[in-house]
């Protein structure tokens, strides 16, 4: 079967964004990109458009379209071309409302797993001494007895949303707790080398899409491990960027063969899925709309963003070169 057509080429005026490390950005740049993040958050400086579900926030509007439809963006062919526009899309809403203008940073899991343990990632804030100070960012890993973050820039940050999209008030704390062991899964040689060589885009999905990727989310616990609403934690959104790199990486090494392949399910059917699905957006919400002509993932698959941007394919999502998505890894 022939390819098809790859999506145009950014013209010479449309400069590819850039996506670094986040250890490579400046102090001033991994400020910024938190004030941006806490103004995401903040329903009066970027109130949500839609409200979709009560939310009050761009945040918020970000988290329920994840919770809206776990069952069908989790272990199925669209979880990395879904995830990819997600991203994306939260990347435009950091610099379209929140003025963000430093590259859109990654957690490099890998680099960090190879070279230390998990509590001292580059992700995580350091202890400073009393003569010095610096802006906070994600939090020290201290946690409260009920697993609350207690520092860093979020610590006071409230998730609102149940996974069955109820509001529930207050809220409740962004909770961690650091796992040695899943952090471990995430290793270059032992886990992503193998990835990488393997051909068929289904079995790919089932290796970069199980430890890389379920690794992350265990090795930081808590609210992370909850396949529904793990968007609360900003960290989610830098694990997801390194995923997607990974993902890049492996297309880019046959592109030929790579870049348009896809498989897979489009329905999750573990039983953690299905209950985890709100109940209120049952799968005849969905399958009848994925454009899929049957149960396997295909590139007409339509991957759908309430309240936060028109649906797209998969087709759309697969080349980061193209005008749509725009960017490219450092």
């Amino acid at each position: 079967m022939a390819l098809p057509p790859p999506p145009s080429l950014p013209s010479p005026t449309q400069i590819p964004i850039l996506t670094n490390s986040r250890t490579a950005l400046t102090s001033s740049e991994k400020a910024s990109y938190i004030s941006s993040t806490l103004c995401l958050m903040d329903p009066v400086q970027a109130p949500a458009a839609s409200k979709n579900w009560g939310a009050g926030s761009r945040w918020e509007e970000l988290l329920v379209a994840h919770i809206a439809q776990v069952r069908y963006i989790h272990t199925v062919g669209a979880l990395f071309p879904w995830h990819r526009w997600y991203s994306k899309i939260h990347e435009d809403l950091l610099r379209t409302e929140c003025n963000y203008t430093g590259p859109y940073p990654y957690w490099d899991l890998q680099t960090d797993q190879a070279q230390a343990p998990l509590h001292e990632a580059s992700i995580f804030d350091r202890p400073t001494s009393q003569n010095t100070s610096s802006p906070p960012g994600f939090g020290t890993p201290q946690t409260s007895s009920e697993n609350c973050i207690l520092t860093g820039a979020f610590a006071n940050y409230r998730i609102r949303f149940s996974t069955q999209l109820a509001i529930q008030e207050p809220g409740s704390c962004i909770t961690r707790a650091l796992n040695q062991t899943a952090f471990d899964t995430v290793s270059l040689k032992n886990t992503v080398e193998p990835c990488m060589a393997v051909d068929d885009y289904a079995d790919m999905l089932g290796c970069l899409g199980n430890a890389p990727h379920s690794g992350g989310h265990l090795a930081i616990g808590g609210i992370m491990r909850d396949h529904a609403r793990s968007p609360a934690d900003p960290i989610f959104w830098l694990h997801h960027a390194n995923l997607d790199r990974l993902w890049w990486e492996w297309q880019a090494a046959n592109l030929s063969s790579r870049l348009y392949a896809m498989g897979g399910p489009n329905v999750a059917n573990g039983q953690i899925f299905i209950d985890a699905q709100p109940s209120i957006l049952p799968i005849e919400a969905f399958v009848p709309y994925f454009g899929d002509g049957g149960n396997v993932t295909t590139l007409d698959h339509v991957m759908w963003m309430p309240g936060l941007a028109e649906n797209i394919t998969v087709r759309d999502a697969m080349d980061i070169r193209g005008e749509l998505m725009c960017f490219d890894y450092v």
